[in-house]
């Protein structure tokens, strides 16, 4: 290959990694358009390269670039575990599945703040308009498994992300009852991150918490039966007071994490666990909650919140991730 030229008939393969579910898709080198999109299950396969090995041994002939993946862990080092599943990547053995092509490790929300760049006003809901300064710096922030959250800030050569691990972050109560579910929370879990609340788990967690609390029996096992029952209003009490709590709170950590970054370029919601009760979402307390902090609330009245529903934003991150790399490397199609 010369450089400056790119075969038009490869492929970059792209990769987000979560928790539960893998998604791997393929790009045209320099095209933003993602083909053969397929979600696995993490817990069908022992590790990442056996999976995409599946994922490639359904093409008959597939020429690979180059490959960009986006998961939660230590990314910067050559061996990780997964945050959140029992995936440990070795990025050699990785390597050596595609053959020794480059190949790009960004963290999962590394890729959904960069996917933040791309949506459109159609693709957002606006929780809040405030006032639009869109080259400042923004917060992405979206419970999964876990609770991910990223800085993203403008520089002379483009987005520059602002990776960490905020959703290991403590819980800090601000009522009686949360109090209550904190005290709870520590004595099954020692420290209580955010995130033991908000993600798919927290919201198990707070489900029993609250039946603890309201001494009622637990009827539901999932945390998709507590949000389906929140939805059916009025279905059953636990499970509304579980979701409004979620949001409550979500709110609260929100706001803190947007003041500590100072993130007056808005605040981004990607959140495909949001979206199972959006309509609830949005009707909650969590504004109110987000800019309640005393005399800093005039600040976080004006930052702007938005909720992403534009769907695979950490493939459209990887995308990004990988176009860059190569346009930095000279090559085009």
């Amino acid at each position: 290959m010369e450089r400056g030229t790119i075969n038009p008939q490869t492929y970059n393969l792209v990769g987000d990694i979560g928790a539960t579910n893998a998604r791997f898709a393929l790009v045209a080198p320099g095209s933003s358009d993602i083909k053969n999109i397929q979600s696995l299950k993490c817990e069908d396969f022992d590790n990442i390269q056996s999976a995409i090995s599946f994922y490639i041994s359904s093409f008959l002939e597939l020429d690979i670039l180059s490959a960009c993946f986006a998961t939660a862990g230590t990314v910067h080092l050559d061996v990780f575990k997964l945050a959140n599943n029992h995936w440990t990547i070795n990025k050699s053995d990785v390597a050596k599945t595609l053959n020794g092509v480059t190949i790009k490790w960004i963290n999962d929300f590394t890729a959904q703040a960069f996917a933040t760049t791309t949506l459109t006003d159609s693709e957002v809901i606006t929780l809040n308009k405030g006032i639009v300064e869109p080259e400042k710096l923004r917060l992405v922030i979206g419970p999964g498994t876990g609770l991910g959250v990223c800085g993203l800030i403008m520089s002379p050569s483009g987005w520059l992300p602002i990776a960490g691990e905020g959703g290991h972050s403590d819980f800090a109560p601000n009522t009686s009852i949360e109090y209550e579910i904190l005290t709870l929370l520590a004595k099954k879990f020692g420290h209580v991150a955010v995130e033991r609340i908000l993600s798919g788990p927290g919201i198990m967690n707070l489900y029993v918490a609250l039946c603890q609390i309201n001494g009622k029996d637990r009827i539901y096992t999932t945390p998709s039966e507590i949000t389906a029952a929140a939805v059916n209003a009025g279905a059953d009490p636990i499970a509304d007071e579980t979701i409004q709590m979620f949001c409550k709170i979500f709110g609260s950590v929100a706001g803190s994490m947007a003041l500590t970054v100072g993130a007056l370029g808005g605040v981004y919601i990607t959140s495909d666990l949001v979206r199972n009760f959006i309509d609830l979402f949005i009707e909650s307390d969590f504004q109110k909650s987000f800019e309640s902090k005393g005399r800093l609330q005039p600040v976080l009245e004006d930052i702007p919140v938005y909720l992403s529903k534009k769907k695979n934003m950490g493939l459209i991150g990887t995308v990004y991730e990988i176009n860059n790399y190569w346009m930095q490397k000279g090559f085009k199609d």
